[in-house]
């Protein structure tokens, strides 16, 4: 199925059996990375694909799209990301415990060069990385890095948590002089749930009151 964003008219190839056959679901372009909604619930007036803004033409190959690159291929409207950035099988098996339960969809990337791949095609709601991950140094995580780089209009929708064995959890001079939203201990990653839950709605808070002030100047 070819798929036409509506703000930059990229055209991307989606497998039919990606396509959630009944259901409204969201894309990020690959060219503009924007947010693209398409409803396939059923209407009464026989609404469909051109209806959302999509567009329907022949099934051709595009040379830009490699769906092995892509973290997701479709998410159902609304649905939150995680990326998980960790070595330590049982790490990773809580993580995604805590994850699951507050309904994230989660990828566990093999590298780092695997991780930037994918952050290329998908903004992620969550990004969970540990300062070691993939045997880089504490103190220049490729990861870290990118994400330090991006702008700041991206950056702020991604909750960063940093994992290390350096800094306590919560170190909010830490997690500033690394960029991050919350530092976790590796030591209290048992205790993930609670600690993310809190962080995220401090976070939330934050730019809720951020953006009505931003708003009320005219920047937004």
């Amino acid at each position: 199925m070819e798929i036409i964003c509506s703000s930059c008219e990229k055209k991307i190839n989606i497998p039919e059996d990606k396509i959630p056959a009944g259901k409204s679901f969201t894309l990020r372009c690959p060219a503009c990375k924007g947010k693209v909604s398409v409803d396939l619930t059923p209407k009464e007036n026989g609404g469909d694909l051109e209806a959302a803004g999509w567009q329907q033409g022949p099934d051709e190959p595009d040379a830009e799209y490699d769906a092995s690159e892509k973290p997701f291929d479709f998410l159902e409207e609304e649905g939150l990301t995680a990326m998980v950035c960790e070595n330590d099988p049982g790490s990773i098996k809580k993580i995604r415990e805590v994850l699951d339960i507050m309904e994230y969809s989660v990828t566990v990337p093999d590298s780092v060069r695997d991780a930037l791949r994918k952050m290329k095609y998908h903004v992620y709601d969550l990004i969970l990385v540990n300062e070691s991950f993939d045997g880089s140094s504490p103190s220049a995580n490729g990861i870290l890095i990118y994400l330090e780089r991006l702008n700041m209009s991206i950056r702020r929708n991604i909750f960063v948590g940093l994992i290390s064995k350096q800094y306590a959890t919560r170190d909010n001079m830490a997690a500033f002089l690394k960029s991050v939203n919350l530092t976790i201990n590796e030591r209290d990653v048992p205790h993930l749930d609670k600690l993310l839950k809190n962080a995220i709605n401090d976070n939330e808070l934050f730019f809720t009151i951020f953006k009505e002030s931003m708003r009320k100047v005219g920047k937004i």
